[in-house]
């Protein structure tokens, strides 16, 4: 034997002492059992390496010992060698087989068969007990590989919304509204669906921090954002635009339902109690809102934040807590706009000649005096397909 084997030999009480000697013979530590209940207390405590089945009196017989011992170990491989007479039938044979006893030994065995059928029965055990190992190592590894992966997961849906999200607000950031923005753009003209968009502006925002520290102008950006995300409709994407502006996104909204999300948004904003060292502090906020394609001005997503934006400078100065659409400044100042916006090298038109087209079309309708010829010549260009 390669190493000192604990073997569990079942058999009669005064039966086997010539298997007894040759199993001592070759170096093995026996323990003993008359049947397969006192089996079954040896393999637990004893937890041996092999199992001789030499005879199994009792409520079992040998198949369903040797099932049952095998089932104990879960550590460990138990092989089973099970000794038969001549007379055993082809039945009994396969019932062992299936029962998982791994050797026949002959009744009339000599030295040479015992030892060659319990080194093929431990060489058995040592191969199932190395695949085991493998399997767990496997297992284990697979789990702090899934757990990894699990993790990794989690990391990088935390920097995907980390990448989008505003860290003080918890709203969408500027890079993310641009692009909701244009993809929103390119199924309006699409389709033909109105686009709206709202820029807000805390008023005096520089002097509220002057005044109440940066602590507060933290808590009232955060305030604010609250009363736009409930003023808001679920189809609507709420961002924060720079420093104290916010921006909507109206989807389907025209003119009329832009305006009454607009004045919403102010009448909360006024109910509302921004609190500073227990003492209410007025806020109030100005709007400013543009419309594709009711505002024929508006020919890219960037020319509709442009536009919204240009009206928020109206409501300041109109005196602020205000909200004014596009469409309702005076035709002088929105044809001083447009004539800004003329120019095919401007940087809202630089990069869409369909857009600068769109925009001349506008401005002829509105009655603005002739393009230049650089705009001409691009407007003789057929626009690109949509």
């Amino acid at each position: 034997m390669p190493y000192r084997v604990n073997i569990l030999v079942i058999t009669q009480e005064n039966g086997s002492e010539d298997l007894m000697l040759r199993l001592e013979a070759l170096g093995a530590t026996l323990q003993t059992a008359t049947d397969c209940l006192t089996a079954m207390a040896v393999v637990k405590s004893e937890k041996p390496d092999l199992v001789v089945l030499a005879h199994c009196p009792g409520q079992f017989d040998a198949a369903e010992t040797a099932r049952v011992l095998k089932s104990l170990r879960t550590d460990r491989y138990l092989p089973v060698v099970a000794i038969v007479g001549k007379a055993m039938g082809v039945e009994s044979s396969h019932a062992l087989l299936e029962a998982g006893v791994d050797e026949f030994l002959p009744a009339d065995f000599d030295d040479e068969a015992l030892q060659f059928r319990l080194r093929a029965a431990l060489r058995l055990k040592s191969a199932h007990d190395q695949l085991r190992e493998v399997r767990e190592e496997l297992e284990k590894t697979l789990a702090r590989e899934s757990a990894l992966m699990r993790q990794l997961k989690e990391d990088n849906r935390t920097l995907k919304v980390r990448s989008i999200t505003d860290g003080l607000t918890a709203l969408y950031n500027y890079r993310y509204l641009m692009e909701w923005l244009k993809t929103e753009f390119k199924i309006s003209r699409r389709y033909g669906h109105d686009l709206s968009i709202i820029i807000v502006d805390i008023d005096h925002f520089k002097n509220i921090n002057d005044e109440h520290g940066h602590p507060f102008g933290d808590y009232a950006l955060k305030e604010v954002a609250v009363i736009l995300k409930q003023c808001a409709r679920e189809s609507d994407l709420v961002a924060r635009y720079a420093g104290d502006e916010f921006a909507l996104i109206c989807p389907r909204t025209g003119h009329q339902e832009v305006q009454a999300l607009a004045r919403r948004i102010l009448a909360a904003c006024r109910k509302h109690e921004f609190v500073s060292k227990d003492t209410r502090v007025p806020i109030t906020l100005s709007l400013g809102t543009a419309t594709y394609p009711e505002d024929a001005e508006v020919v890219s997503p960037e020319l509709l934040v442009f536009l919204s934006d240009q009206a928020l400078y109206q409501s300041k100065r109109k005196g602020r807590n205000a909200a004014t659409s596009w469409h309702e400044i005076d035709p002088e100042t929105r044809m001083a706009i447009r004539r800004e916006l003329r120019g095919p090298d401007h940087p809202l038109l630089a990069d869409d000649p369909r857009s600068r087209l769109e925009l001349a079309a506008a401005a002829r309708l509105a009655g603005t005096p002739a393009e230049p010829d650089s705009l001409r010549r691009a407007r003789a260009q057929p626009p690109p397909e949509p």
